[in-house]
């Protein structure tokens, strides 16, 4: 459907609003749930949510959106199981996290997969039928 209903905007300004749009819907049900923010934020919870904002949210969706408009939709949907992968080798390589034999199987089964549905080839898509008008030129012959 995002190919279909592109927005004119620029790709960023699409993102940044659909942020937005989703934050402001989730601001009272955060506020239910969790009740209202600490009064004074520390400069490691400011870098913190910079850091979520601006790579974890609108970096990611501006990247993810892209690949919508540039891939198939079987290729994107498969991309979405690099995410634990991901999550997973970096507690792995930052943070010196165990990983058991069944984790580095699940991720090998998760690569494996992703690679066969990026290899198979697309089938073209049929022709659309063309509508049977006669052209002005060949009608006045």
């Amino acid at each position: 459907m995002s190919k279909r209903w592109q927005s004119p905007a620029p790709l960023l300004a699409t993102t940044g609003w659909q942020l937005v749009a989703g934050g402001v819907l989730l601001v009272p049900v955060a506020l239910v749930v969790e009740g209202a923010p600490p009064a004074a934020l520390s400069g490691a919870n400011v870098a913190g949510y910079a850091y979520l904002s601006l790579i974890g949210a609108a970096l990611a969706y501006a990247l993810w959106f892209r690949g919508l408009r540039v891939l198939s939709a079987t290729k994107v949907t498969f991309l979405g199981l690099l995410s634990p992968v991901v999550a997973t080798a970096l507690g792995w390589i930052v943070l010196g996290q165990e990983l058991t034999a069944a984790q580095a199987f699940g991720a090998v089964v998760v690569l494996a997969a992703l690679a066969a549905a990026q290899l198979q080839p697309s089938r073209p898509r049929p022709a659309e039928p063309r509508a049977h008008r006669e052209e002005p030129e060949l009608a006045r012959r």
